[in-house]
């Protein structure tokens, strides 16, 4: 993929290969290389008929960075200080150690530092504004505000709050007449059924070994609307997206915002993983994501679909990716191999042996949902049992060294990635699992 003029058959046969060997159901792709678009799509909706230009995926997480972009932009315009406790604005939270401890640009880099929850989970799952903030009153600090990354979708809930008092607007629909519709992007919505062009929605079947369709589109429960949003959008939608966050056009988003979104606040750790697991950032700012190849980025994941953008805009190169089937890992492989090819700057490694004896990691850590991991050395290995406090089930992985004396993960779940850290402010030791950040206590 070197040449313009011989890119969009190379395109196309990579996306092909990728959906035949993979069985992702459809794959779309989209990018623009110095101003100039291509698009390809392999496979088919779920009805069987192929997947177009037209195809729509849920935006999920990536509406975090739409969020980001207005905030980022009320900012820039001195109706918001990011560096002002979220207390300040949300009248609700004064008086607590989060209201005060926890700012603006805290929520932006998901280093809040609070214990989360987790919406996966009825025991633990919030869906009412007082029943949050009750939350918000009684749950701990696991680390101190900016010192340690932890993806909390609860950040996005207070973001978009701020945003509704600030603007004396819905956050999303300031979000779609502000960002989307000067993008020429009018998003559908998750769920509709009269909207023919959704591109369908697929889970992996372990005892078929294959995606099978999910029939049923569950809408996002209004609470967390502010987090994953309704809106749907095609592949080329999302280019539009990351062409904004790279500058293409400076006049929807000012100059100090396309830098902020640039920037790095957050390093985090190296971490081993299994072979269907996230590739996972190496660090993170206001709204966006730091790669191994130095490329900016988001993601989202919802039911039975994923998309992606990537773009690194001293090379002028964007990137987006969707698939209709979860399956995060061929999302990062297809944005990981068209950013090798597009942007030639080679990943970066991490080159140190693991920088801990398994002896200094015995413990138990506390996380986010009420989770909890019950470290143990034995034999020269580390073993690790993860749970949660209210349920009795837990998941075993093993962790060794390999002979370059670099972490290795032995694990029955292929997305697990695990990693450990020392957080320098308060000299806690904390383990990455994913995205979440533990505490050890």
């Amino acid at each position: 993929m070197t040449h313009m003029k011989s890119l969009r058959p190379q395109l196309e046969g990579f996306v092909t290969r990728i959906q035949r060997e993979t069985g992702v159901p459809g794959i779309g792709v989209a990018v623009n290389i110095a101003g100039e678009r291509l698009e390809t799509h392999a496979g088919t909706r779920a009805e069987g008929l192929p997947l177009g230009t037209d195809a729509r995926f849920h935006l999920g997480c990536a509406t975090k960075l739409l969020l980001a972009m207005c905030a980022l932009e009320l900012a820039h315009r001195g109706l918001l200080d990011l560096d002002g406790s979220i207390g300040e604005y949300l009248a609700e939270l004064r008086g607590m150690q989060h209201g005060s401890a926890v700012h603006v640009a805290h929520l932006l880099s998901h280093t809040s530092g609070y214990r989360g929850t987790n919406l996966l989970d009825a025991t633990t799952r919030i869906e009412r504004w007082g029943d949050f903030i009750a939350f918000l009153e009684h749950t701990p600090a696991l680390f101190p505000p900016g010192a340690v990354f932890s993806y909390e979708h609860t950040e996005s809930l207070l973001v978009a709050e701020i945003i509704r008092r600030v603007t004396k607007r819905e956050p999303l629909d300031y979000v779609a007449e502000h960002y989307l519709r000067p993008l020429g992007i009018e998003p559908g919505v998750l769920g509709a059924s009269s909207d023919v062009r959704d591109a369908g929605r697929h889970r992996f079947d372990a005892p078929s070994a294959s995606f099978i369709r999910l029939d049923e589109t569950r809408g996002v429960a209004p609470f967390w609307l502010p987090a994953f949003s309704a809106y749907t959008a095609t592949v080329t939608d999302l280019l539009s997206i990351a062409e904004a966050a790279m500058g293409v056009d400076t006049r929807l988003l000012a100059a100090e915002t396309i830098a902020s979104l640039a920037t790095t606040v957050v390093r985090l750790p190296p971490t081993a993983g299994g072979p269907l697991s996230e590739l996972l950032p190496v660090g993170f700012g206001l709204g966006t994501a730091e790669l191994r190849d130095g490329c900016r980025g988001n993601t989202g994941i919802s039911a039975g679909q994923c998309v992606g953008l990537r773009y690194d805009a001293s090379k002028r190169v964007a990137m987006a990716v969707a698939l209709n089937a979860a399956a995060p890992h061929v999302r990062d492989f297809i944005l990981a191999t068209l950013a090798a090819e597009l942007v030639r700057r080679p990943p970066r490694r991490d080159e140190a042996p693991f920088g801990f004896e398994f002896t200094e990691l015995e413990g138990t850590y506390l996380g986010p949902g009420r989770g909890v991991i019950r470290a143990r050395c034995n034999d020269g290995r580390l073993f690790c049992e993860i749970g949660r406090e209210h349920k009795a089930e837990t998941l075993s992985i093993e962790l060794s060294l390999d002979t370059t004396g670099r972490l290795a993960l032995r694990s029955p779940v292929p997305q697990l990635s695990i990693g450990f850290f020392a957080e320098a402010c308060s000299d806690a030791i904390g383990l990455m699992l994913g995205l979440s950040a533990y505490r050890r206590e």
